[in-house]
């Protein structure tokens, strides 16, 4: 064998060697899973089926604890020194909430904080701001623009996708064909608060659940108004709009 080409195991070898040296470096910023909360049947009911599947695809309404529960179980998996997974990746659309922000300055990561924002607010419930710097700082939590993933095979990774009600049908297709091995991708939105179409049958989060609600491997979850668990005036609100 040349001596400047290494061996298929010993290649293997080093990417495990390197794998576990990001993992310890995870599992010593992130030492516990998170507290065992939840507010409903549905949340504990979706926190499994995130865990059980490679993709997990949900809708519901806003207040019902789809972005904590889907964070929680990102951090959970995250902290497991018995898996692989070694980083956290965010990813949104940016698409603007019936307001135009012009041409926000910066690099890709300050143009997307605004998209981004509520995901730090829930990582530092659950970890602190602190130790989410640190992961950021060392490359274990990543925020990317779904624009500029195409050509990515994404391993070891649990992604978060939100506000999925905004991507159209070909946008969801690019997101879910980036999924290598050993990943979870967890998907949400509200089809009824979308900021792209009229008829939210046109959505990418509304083909998506059509097409594979009963694929193996992809999980489909559907909150109702009855899941909400902030303020009760949201559902009377939500009510009066849908009259």
């Amino acid at each position: 064998m040349n001596r400047k080409t290494k061996s298929v195991s010993a290649q293997t070898q080093d990417y495990t060697t390197k794998n576990f040296l990001k993992k310890d470096l995870i599992t010593q910023i992130l030492t516990k899973k998170t507290k065992e909360k939840f507010l409903t049947e549905n949340q504990k009911l979706y926190y499994n089926l995130l865990n059980d599947n490679q993709i997990t695809i949900c809708s519901g309404p806003a207040g019902v604890g789809k972005s904590y529960i889907a964070m929680k179980a990102a951090v959970d998996l995250l902290s497991d020194p018995n898996n692989s997974f070694e980083k956290l990746m965010i990813v949104r659309p940016a698409v603007e909430a019936e307001e135009k922000l012009g041409s926000l300055p910066g690099a890709l990561e300050e143009k997307l904080d605004p998209y981004i924002s509520p995901s730090y607010y829930l990582l530092n419930k659950l970890i602190g701001k602190e130790n989410r710097e640190k992961l950021i700082q060392m490359d274990f939590i990543e925020v990317q623009a779904l624009a500029y993933i195409r050509g990515w095979n994404i391993d070891n990774t649990i992604l978060i996708f939100e506000e999925a009600q905004n991507s159209t049908p070909n946008q969801m297709k690019l997101l879910l064909t980036r999924i290598g091995f050993n990943s979870k991708f967890f998907i949400s939105g509200d089809l009824e608060q979308t900021d792209r179409y009229k008829d939210k049958k046109q959505s990418g989060l509304w083909d998506a659940i059509s097409k594979f609600r009963n694929m193996h491997d992809i999980g489909i979850f559907e909150f109702g108004e009855e899941d909400i668990v902030r303020n009760p005036i949201i559902s009377r609100i939500l009510k009066k709009y849908e009259e």
